[in-house]
């Protein structure tokens, strides 16, 4: 079962020729938010099929080796996902803690 490719995350336009870091926010913030709110659609479609695939496999109906795999792949989207949060968790912490 192949993983699926993850989307780059578009670029703003524009952002760094006259409106620096306010034009980078208001033109590139909704499509920033968009791609992790899909991210994090992804993720949990990724999760529920896990626990259909796991459901059905315990109840007899399902193959346990596509469950199996299905559940590996949701474990480690996950993985990724916590370790995608945390080093943004860290760069927002170094960022807030520049010297002005």
């Amino acid at each position: 079962m192949p993983l699926p490719p993850i989307n780059p995350i578009p670029t703003g336009q524009g952002a760094g020729a006259t409106g620096g870091a306010g034009g980078a926010s208001s033109s590139g913030g909704s499509s920033f938010s968009s791609s992790l709110l899909n991210a994090v659609d992804s993720l949990q479609n990724t999760q529920a099929a896990a626990t259909s695939q796991q459901a059905q496999a315990a109840a007899g109906q399902g193959n346990i080796a596509e469950a199996m795999i299905t559940t590996a792949n949701a474990s480690l989207a996950t993985q990724v996902t916590v370790a995608l949060l945390n080093k943004a968790v860290t760069a927002f912490t170094e960022v807030m803690n520049l010297p002005i």
